[in-house]
């Protein structure tokens, strides 16, 4: 079996744990330095805003003991990232061959740093990924609204990039299902580049209610405006398509601008323009 079928295998293997215990699992099909997929519970079928996010290792090679504990080995580079993350980090481990699924939070206090840059942190035998674990999973999860929404901006960064830069030159699509007879009503949002039935470029599965259309976008894509690019595609009964085309707007804009400083240090000023906020754009200063 390739590397690339083993790691499958422990992805979905670990979605599987999660769905099982009442969670969403959203692997991160964005390039995210060392993190496989993020997860979030649910309270009374509802989404809650908490998430973790999981580097996820497959294979017997992993399983080594120290004593009574199993023992995960890392790269410097690795822990670095993970403590700077803005979620809480948890390597999860799985064995194809016994089904064995453990699980460990990323602490500096859990941590042994070795010379050469390398660095290891002990796994408890008995934890293991189950409907047990999910009350630990969720404790220290800045879970008040501030929290929730700063952090879901920091996750959505990487593809708020993207789309900045490909609304320059193509046209950008979402496309959301509703489910009008169902609580959870939105489902199944994808994203297209050029034209909305191309190829997807990322699915969300985010099944989420809301009472419109609005209110959906506002708590999940708050940084793009939308307008309709086609009417509403009733396509059953129960599923009304709604087909979008969107751009990057000024909070995203504004935050791309924040993260951009806060990476890379001071702006020059543009001491000839000046920032007309009924525009939402800069002009020449002939203010005078």
């Amino acid at each position: 079996m390739d590397r690339n079928q083993t790691e499958r295998l422990g992805v979905n293997a670990v979605e599987a744990l999660f769905l099982e215990m009442g969670w969403i699992f959203r692997e991160q099909t964005i390039s995210d330095y060392g993190i496989d997929a993020h997860a979030e519970p649910r309270e009374d079928g509802s989404p809650t805003g908490q998430l973790i996010a999981l580097q996820i290792k497959t294979g017997e090679s992993y399983f080594r003991k120290r004593g009574d504990n199993f023992v995960f080995y890392g790269e410097r580079q690795h822990l670095d990232y993970w403590r700077r993350h803005v979620l809480p980090v948890f390597i999860v481990l799985h064995n194809p061959t016994t089904k064995q699924t453990i699980w460990q939070r990323v602490e500096r206090d859990l941590v042994t740093e070795h010379s050469g840059g390398r660095w290891s942190i002990e796994i408890p035998i008995e934890q293991i990924l189950n409907a047990s674990a999910s009350d630990y999973l969720r404790r220290g999860i800045s879970s008040d609204p501030k929290s929730v929404r700063r952090v879901r901006m920091l996750l959505d960064l990487p593809l708020m990039q993207e789309i900045a830069e490909k609304q320059e030159e193509d046209a950008v699509f979402l496309t959301v299902d509703e489910w009008v007879n169902k609580s959870l009503n939105f489902r199944n949002s994808a994203l297209f580049y050029g034209e909305p039935r191309g190829e997807v470029v990322y699915e969300f599965e985010r099944w989420v209610a809301f009472s419109d259309l609005g209110n959906f976008m506002n708590e999940s894509f708050p940084w793009l405006d939308f307008e309709y690019a086609e009417p509403i595609d009733e396509g059953s009964a129960e599923v009304e398509g709604h087909i979008l085309e969107v751009k990057v707007n000024s909070l995203g804009r504004a935050f791309l601008e924040v993260e951009d400083y806060m990476e890379n240090g001071s702006m020059p000023i543009e001491v000839d323009r000046w920032y007309d906020r009924d525009s939402d754009s800069y002009a020449e200063d002939d203010r005078d």
